[in-house]
């Protein structure tokens, strides 16, 4: 699956990533490590790796390219998603934010932001192979793969400056929702105020984002990527 011939050769053979034709290093996240914060854990099914995360495929200044790999699978009625994190503070009350693309497939982001009372207002994005999504500071945030047979991979670009935050995620064993085959299911263990669905170029337009690749964005004008880092230019 190949994916960039430029600024360097970029491809998936079989599940691993090969970057001008070497093998990058991984992390995974296996099926047992999921079991916090699924629906229906016991109907996890066999073990196994759930996705892989191929970390700082480029990296400018402190801005890093990652790429994510999310194999089509099931956990009873749900679709396999990421475990879900927040991100701590970056500037003046906001938190860092996150960019993702659709290199392949088509994934579902289930954002969520924490009013004082612990209540949440959701954002649900539906994106396909080429989009752009912006998760804005303050959101927590899950990709799912809401497909049976296809694989998910994006790319994200995301400050290096910190480390992701899970408690939340774990402590109420999900996100706001579930992605299932019967569609969203609310998580009883949340609070949520507000759900709304905005596409990704809504998301991007109320920022006033214009980004339309993003490794040619951090490779050629990571000037335009800067708010990553400081998101009070947004």
């Amino acid at each position: 699956m190949l994916f960039y011939e430029k600024p360097f050769r970029l491809e998936l053979i079989g599940r691993i990533l090969h970057k001008e034709g070497e093998e990058l290093e991984y992390s995974t996240r296996s099926v047992s490590q999921l079991s916090d914060v699924l629906m229906e854990p016991k109907k996890s099914g066999p073990e196994g790796i759930a996705y892989y995360m191929f970390r700082d495929v480029y990296k400018q200044g402190s801005l890093r390219y990652d790429i994510t790999e999310v194999p089509a699978r099931m956990f009873g009625t749900e679709f396999v998603k990421t475990y879900g994190h927040y991100h701590p503070e970056a500037r003046e009350g906001l938190s860092y934010p996150e960019i993702y693309q659709i290199l392949n497939g088509e994934a579902v982001f289930i954002m969520q932001k924490p009013r004082r009372d612990d209540s949440l207002d959701c954002i649900i994005t539906r994106c396909k192979k080429g989009e752009v999504v912006f998760v804005p500071p303050d959101y927590g945030h899950v990709m799912v793969n809401p497909s049976a047979s296809s694989t998910l991979v994006s790319a994200n670009v995301v400050s290096s400056s910190f480390s992701s935050l899970y408690e939340e995620y774990r402590e109420n064993h999900g996100a706001a929702y579930y992605y299932t085959k019967e569609g969203l299911v609310q998580n009883l263990n949340c609070i949520i105020r507000e759900t709304k669905e905005l596409s990704s170029t809504e998301l991007l337009n109320r920022y006033n984002l214009f980004v339309s690749d993003l490794l040619e964005e951090i490779t050629q004008r990571p000037e335009k990527l800067e708010f990553l880092e400081d998101p009070t230019l947004l």
